[in-house]
């Protein structure tokens, strides 16, 4: 293991550029954009809150993304589908049930438009989620798909990615049935090859787990893998966290995974979900996991210092320190 590796792995990848990049630009948008007070939550979090009214109970959820243009010109149909998807898990993490979606596609290539709509309406009917709104250009220079999911949720039901305390342990759930994308082996696919049934059951221990407040934050595992959804969480918790790469390996060997520890780290892990919990609830937990039939592996826990630090026996590293 080497640890240095995994640091300069993490800190010279697109995606955590690319989100370091972020905060000036949120920063922008919080000091001069329009406030609304029906706004209950927003950046930071998977999905977007909005009460109905000012003292409503219940929330409307949003989340956007957009997809790569390479990955829609090598795959235009899991492009299609993806796009509809990447905004699911953003709704179940924040304790939502989808609800719509609306997507905007631009292409040139009348085939390569019909395997993206395929997509879009396949992953339509695997999640329940009708396409209601979009806007399609068919006549583009360029190939472009954007999303929006909504869902709904109460407040008493939405946890927030900046909930994780100090003391709290983290771990990953996630579906080991599945396979690795032939386009990018990056890419654990667990999603093309599950009915709607066993979709919505291997997410079936969320919202229990926030009802019985097992978990105290979660969030979907982005295309930064592990640790950049680690970042992620503890910056907008304004927390810290170490990581017992010792642990995480011990998972690995015990259930025979054909990644590295190292690799396993940088995975964009579908069906993926970075969880910080209540130790002394953590038996509980597992339980519903289990019972979702989906993995848990333990990661280390949070602190309340500036810093993220990778362990593997007595050695340490610091991976990011003063980033919030």
């Amino acid at each position: 293991m080497n640890l240095q590796s995994i640091v300069n792995r993490f800190r010279n990848s697109r995606n955590i550029q690319e989100k370091r990049k972020l905060k000036p630009i949120l920063e922008n948008i919080s000091n001069y954009g329009y406030k609304s007070s029906q706004i209950y939550a927003s950046y930071g979090e998977d999905s977007a809150a909005i009460q109905l009214t000012p003292t409503s109970k219940d929330l409307i959820l949003l989340t956007t993304d957009a997809l790569l243009p390479v990955f829609i010109e090598k795959t235009p149909y899991g492009a299609g589908f993806s796009a509809i998807y990447v905004g699911i898990d953003d709704i179940f993490a924040c304790g939502g049930t989808p609800l719509a979606s609306s997507i905007t596609i631009a292409y040139n290539d009348e085939n390569v438009g019909k395997e993206i709509f395929k997509g879009v309406l396949d992953a339509t009917n695997v999640f329940k989620t009708p396409l209601i709104r979009g806007h399609t250009t068919t006549d583009s220079q360029s190939l472009a798909i954007s999303s929006t999911i909504i869902g709904t949720t109460t407040v008493d039901h939405f946890l927030s990615a900046k909930g994780s305390n100090p003391g709290d342990f983290l771990a990953i759930v996630w579906d080991p049935d599945g396979k690795s994308s032939p386009v990018n082996k990056n890419y654990w696919n667990t999603i093309t090859m599950k009915t709607s049934e066993e979709f919505f059951h291997k997410r079936s221990f969320i919202s229990p787990a926030i009802e019985n407040k097992y978990i105290t934050a979660c969030k979907d595992i982005s295309n930064g893998g592990i640790l950049g959804t680690l970042f992620q969480m503890m910056q907008y918790a304004k927390k810290g966290a170490e990581i017992d790469l010792k642990l995480l390996e011990s998972h690995i060997l015990s259930d025979n995974l054909q990644f590295s520890t190292e690799e396993f780290i940088f995975l964009f892990l579908t069906s993926g979900f970075l969880i910080s919990g209540k130790n002394e609830k953590k038996d509980e937990f597992m339980d519903l996991v289990q019972k979702a039939n989906m993995n848990i592996y333990e990661l280390g826990k949070v602190h309340g210092n500036d810093e993220i630090r990778l362990k593997y026996g007595k050695e340490e590293k610091i991976l990011l320190e003063g980033y919030i």
